[in-house]
C-alpha cells in the first residue's frame, strides 16, 4: 500500500510511506523518490502504511483540538488567537523535542519523571480543567485527559513521568480500570 502524505505529491513536503512486498518497493524506489523524496518503506505489513496515517491524524487531531480549545479559553478573555500563534509554535516546538526521549522510554518500558511526574501534571490539568470552566470555556477535553491521568494514578504511576500514560493508551475502551 503506497500512501502519499500532503501537500502535493512533487513538492519538497511530499512523504510517501510504502508497507508491503519488499521486492515492489525496492524496483520502484526511484520513481517513488522522484515523487517525494522523503519516501519511507515500512515493512510487509501491507496494513502499515494506512496505520501510520492513522497514528498521524490522531496527533494531528490532538494538536489542533488542543489549540482550538487554547483559542476559545483565552478567546474568554478577549484574547485575539493570531496572537496566541506564536506561543503555540514555539510550545509545540518544545514538545516535538521531547519526542525521541519520550519514545525511547516507550520502547524500554520505563517512564522516569524527567520533568514532573504524573502526579504534577495531573494537578495542572485540573486547573486548567476549573480555568476554563470559569472562563466560560468548555472543559470536556481538559477532563478527558484528566481522566486518562486518574487511571494511571489509581495503578500507582503518580510518580513516574508523562510518559506512563501509554499504559492507558495500550488499554482497549472498556477494559481501564
Amino acid at each position: 500500500m503506497i500512501l502519499a502524505v500532503p501537500p502535493g505529491i512533487g513538492t519538497a513536503d511530499a512523504i510517501i510511506l510504502y508497507s508491503g512486498p519488499r521486492a515492489a518497493f525496492d524496483l520502484h524506489e526511484p520513481v517513488l523518490r522522484s515523487l517525494a523524496e522523503a519516501t519511507t518503506y515500512l515493512g510487509g505489513d501491507h496494513t502499515l502504511s494506512a496505520l501510520h496515517d492513522m497514528a498521524v491524524l490522531g496527533l494531528m487531531w490532538g494538536v489542533l483540538n488542543g489549540f482550538l480549545h487554547g483559542a476559545a479559553l483565552l478567546g474568554a478573555a478577549g484574547v485575539d488567537p493570531a496572537g496566541f500563534v506564536p506561543l503555540v509554535r514555539q510550545g509545540i516546538g518544545i514538545v516535538t523535542d521531547w519526542l525521541p526521549g519520550y519514545a525511547q522510554q516507550i520502547a524500554e518500558g520505563t517512564y522516569p519523571a524527567l520533568d514532573a511526574t504524573l502526579d504534577t501534571h495531573r494537578a495542572a490539568m485540573e486547573h486548567l480543567a476549573q480555568e476554563s470552566e470559569s472562563r466560560g470555556a468548555d472543559a470536556d477535553l481538559p477532563r478527558f485527559i484528566q481522566a486518562l491521568a486518574d487511571r494511571a494514578l489509581a495503578v500507582g504511576r503518580g510518580g513516574d513521568g508523562y510518559t506512563a500514560m501509554i499504559e492507558q493508551f495500550r488499554k482497549p475502551s472498556g477494559s481501564r480500570s
